[in-house]
């Protein structure tokens, strides 16, 4: 079934419990990245990662695990 609540971690949940499925928290000129590098979006990367998934910054299609944290506060897209 199609799960869609807005959340990161009921979402990952999700997928890890049904096996399938995909995260998405793209961004535009209007509505910037609200996922935060550090905290959110490189731990359920390497949790994802670990389980035999893939990450991706959205951007370069880079794995999220990739990118450099410059800033406590750095957010990200996240795919």
């Amino acid at each position: 079934t199609l799960r869609y609540s807005g959340g990161l971690v009921p979402d990952v949940y999700q997928q890890f419990t049904k096996t399938q499925g995909v995260f998405s928290n793209p961004t535009s000129p209007s509505s910037p990245a609200k996922l935060r590098l550090a905290f959110e979006a490189a731990p359920f990367a390497l949790l994802v990662e670990k389980a035999g998934g893939k990450s991706s910054d959205g951007i370069t299609g880079k794995s999220i695990l990739d990118v450099q944290i410059n800033a406590v506060d750095q957010r990200t897209p996240l795919c």
